[in-house]
């Protein structure tokens, strides 16, 4: 214990408080670039972080005073529960890998709490340019590369959805990368919510419009939704406030030529696929169509609550549950898939009981009242994004979902309001 003392105190001697502060402020905006591209930068980075905090000291002192910040307790709450369902577990490596996939839950809205630095305090703001430069980067690699593959095959689905960011990311949670970056623009471009300094109008309308082309060519259902609901605020709240006629116009074309567009992505195909599998029996389990292997997870995750409504089956059980659910009933194709509902309302329902459900509930609901009272919109639109992926995600079983949560949670509600 004594040599750990003096080897702290070493390394604080070395690494000086203003040296902690521009390495921990540089880290999190490597973080914020490093998000479309995958997990295993921020697993490094978060490691790195949680060091220079521990060198800074204080810690006892600096977890009472995260205790005592409601959005702080209301967030991690979902993940502290998952050890206390532990006494109702049977298979305990899915719980520990859970709880170690869920750690960032607790970790990232506790250091951006108290990491006393004013440089972050100051220029906080440039972790959306980050966010924005790291989708930049990304939408350039993934469709140069996608243009070369559809020249060599022919394929025009090298253009869309999962063909398009193979080898990088889930296209599903980098839509929401993407929505958030066009949420935030919109609202600094039509004076919702000034994000950004003053000007640069026209670089910040391109950059916008050009994520909203690859939102599309991502193809995602949760993207598109993301992105109708964006542009119906924004264009709502432009027409009100702005009088030119020319940009009321122009704002009411933007509709009309995104359903053209969107009309001749993939996401057609999909839906027809998608409808064809929610009117079809036949092809339940089969996997033609991801459609309707949800379903099937979807409605065997509600059997599983039905019979373990008041508990839940444990923090690592729904995924045992679920497998045996699928062998005796001969669901094959979701065996040999591995599919879980995708919905994070019912994963948590099915593992936590009334509690789990509740604790998800609050977390999502809390901040959402708190920044409308506050008309705190980007926080308030970043919620209901997150709201939203919850009923088509398991946000909160998987690093994609959980780790990206987790940090703009930290950033809209711990960071961007402590400043």
């Amino acid at each position: 214990m004594v040599s750990i003392y003096f080897w702290q105190l070493s390394i604080q001697m070395l690494l000086s408080k203003e040296l902690n502060d521009k390495l921990t402020y540089y880290l999190l905006l490597a973080f914020a670039f490093s998000f479309p591209f995958g997990n295993f930068y921020g697993t490094v980075i978060i490691i790195l972080l949680s060091v220079l905090w521990l060198l800074n000291g204080n810690i006892s002192s600096k977890i009472k005073r995260a205790f005592t910040h409601p959005l702080f307790i209301t967030y991690t709450l979902l993940f502290l529960i998952q050890f206390v369902w532990l006494f109702n577990t049977e298979d305990f490596d899915r719980a520990f890998y859970l709880i170690n996939c869920n750690a960032s839950m607790f970790v990232l809205p506790l250091l951006f709490l108290t990491f006393d630095n004013e440089r972050l305090k100051i220029n906080g703001r440039n972790i959306l340019i980050a966010l924005i430069a790291g989708c930049f980067t990304i939408s350039i690699v993934t469709l140069a590369r996608g243009i070369y593959r559809y020249e060599t095959t022919g394929d025009w689905e090298m253009l869309f959805y999962s063909k398009l960011t193979q080898n990088f990311y889930h296209p599903g949670f980098m839509s929401i990368h993407f929505s958030v970056c066009i949420m935030v623009l919109l609202f600094d471009i039509i004076g919702i919510e000034k994000n950004f300094s003053e000007g640069r109008i026209l670089l910040k309308s391109i950059i916008t419009g050009w994520f909203i082309l690859f939102l599309i060519l991502l193809s995602t259902k949760i993207g598109l939704i993301a992105l109708s609901l964006i542009l119906l605020i924004s264009i709502s709240f432009g027409l009100i406030k702005v009088k030119n006629n020319l940009f009321r116009v122009t704002v009411l074309l933007i509709p009309v030529l995104l359903s053209w567009l969107i009309y001749k992505s993939e996401i057609g195909t999909r839906i027809e696929n998608s409808i064809r599998a929610l009117t079809s029996k036949d092809n339940l389990n089969t996997n033609e169509e991801s459609t309707a292997l949800r379903i099937t997870a979807l409605k065997t995750t509600a059997e599983i609550i039905k019979n373990n409504w008041l508990l839940g089956v444990g923090t690592g059980d729904v995924w045992p549950d679920l497998r045996r659910y699928y062998f005796v009933e001969g669901k094959s194709a979701c065996l040999k898939e591995r599919v879980i509902p995708h919905n994070q309302y019912l994963n948590s329902f099915a593992k936590h009981g009334i509690i789990g459900i509740s604790v998800l509930l609050l977390l999502l609901i809390f901040p959402l009242i708190k920044s409308f009272n506050q008309k705190y919109w980007s926080g308030f639109l970043f919620m209901l994004l997150i709201t939203l992926n919850c009923g088509v995600e398991d946000v909160f079983e998987v690093q994609n979902g959980v780790v990206f949560t987790s940090f703009f949670y930290s950033y809209f509600f711990i960071l961007k309001r402590n400043t």
